[in-house]
């Protein structure tokens, strides 16, 4: 048998993590597991398909009662009495009438209806997790990165050296001497 020097402080993160790798579950996923961060991404798709939103300029979007309260909170008060008697006959439900609003009385040009569509992904920017501790941690920290982040399990089918590896920290045994 072959041993290997390791501090203290590695020999117990050794153990907490083999402890953790025995105890978690893999939310229905095949072994090998590790663990990504699935965020929210919105896209723009094509008139019709998908979710109507307004964009008013500058890559800026806003609900149609994102719009509406934006309007009577920021707006509203330093209109004219004949724009706040157009905003008052504006169906604030319909946002063709909002963007007509927008155009006409407050004078923003590139304000527009256009569709979306909102789609999960594993953010590439986080790289993988061997737990899915870890992964909530990283979360909790830094979600504030992230567009409704949460933990998702992925499978690394047929990825023979990860499988090794986490076998190996599943299956070692550790005792002090």
């Amino acid at each position: 048998m072959k041993t290997i020097q390791i501090t203290d402080e590695d020999y117990e993160f050794l153990q907490d993590l083999q402890h953790e790798l025995n105890t978690q579950g893999s939310d229905g996923n095949a072994d090998p597991v590790y663990w990504g961060v699935m965020e929210s991404e919105r896209r723009g798709v094509p008139d019709g398909c998908g979710d109507p939103i307004i964009y008013t300029g500058d890559g800026e979007t806003m609900t149609a009662e994102e719009a509406v309260e934006y309007i009577e909170s920021e707006c509203l008060p330093n209109l004219d009495e004949t724009n706040r008697q157009e905003w008052e006959e504006t169906d604030k439900t319909d946002m063709d009438d909002i963007v007509f609003f927008m155009t006409e009385c407050l004078e923003w040009r590139d304000a527009k209806v256009v569709y979306e569509s909102i789609e999960e992904r594993i953010s590439r920017e986080t790289g993988a997790f061997l737990t899915k501790r870890a992964c909530k941690e990283y979360i909790e920290r830094y979600g504030y990165n992230h567009s409704k982040p949460h933990t998702y399990a992925l499978t690394a089918y047929r990825n023979f050296e990860l499988a090794r590896l986490l076998k190996i920290l599943k299956t070692m045994e550790m005792t002090e001497d």
